[in-house]
């Protein structure tokens, strides 16, 4: 078994995917399997916990499709309490109902994880930060840091407002870790942070 890092991990299902069929990320598959085991195969081990985020509804299409699956990596699976108010609302829920200090929120879309990445970032958890953010190309990633449950009642204010995830940053005590810092984690960090929006990235994948 590898090192923990002592984080619940926040993996965000993805609504419907405009460019990918229009079909919900959380189902695509890769080589006939969920792409979501592979997402799991991979770091759920790292983590204390994890817990799948889903859309209003969604929890419960999300066991009988993927149950066998979420069994065997122990997945809790909440979801949002009202719909359409995007990964924020996501956010929420997952703070809220996670057992540790320390979430780290993905996109289920984005099966690139870099193991020395994610622990390269692991590494700048402080008590005087409230979340560690990568920024690639002079834009933070949200959706692949860690949250402090610290954040949660900003969050939820922000949540009440205009409802952007980081729209809460400003008032959180935020760890940036730029490029440089990323390429002394891995070379190739930036794979860690792709995402699937589109039939061709779910192709170039496979053939990965």
């Amino acid at each position: 078994m590898p090192d923990r890092i002592g984080s619940s991990l926040l993996l965000l299902a993805g609504g419907l995917g405009s460019r990918m069929w229009g079909k919900n990320k959380l189902y695509l598959e890769l080589s006939g399997a969920p792409l979501l085991g592979h997402i799991l195969a991979r770091l759920a081990p790292l983590f204390d916990e994890t817990l799948l985020l889903a859309a209003q509804g969604g929890a419960r299409e999300a066991r009988e499709r993927l149950g066998p699956l979420l069994d065997r990596w122990d997945v809790r699976v909440t979801e949002d309490r009202a719909a359409g108010r995007g990964p924020l609302e996501g956010l929420c829920r997952g703070l809220a109902e996670m057992n540790g200090e320390w979430g780290f929120l993905l996109g289920c879309d984005m099966p690139g994880v870099d193991e020395a990445v994610l622990r390269g970032m692991a590494s700048l958890r402080a008590e005087e930060t409230d979340i560690v953010a990568a920024e690639i190309g002079g834009y933070l990633e949200p959706l692949h840091a860690f949250y402090s449950r610290r954040c949660l009642p900003r969050a939820e204010a922000a949540l009440a407002g205009c409802g952007r995830i980081k729209s809460f940053y400003r008032e959180s005590r935020l760890t940036i870790v730029n490029e440089e810092s990323l390429s002394r984690f891995s070379k190739d960090y930036r794979g860690s942070f792709t995402n699937l929006n589109t039939p061709g990235d779910l192709s170039l994948l496979m053939r990965s």
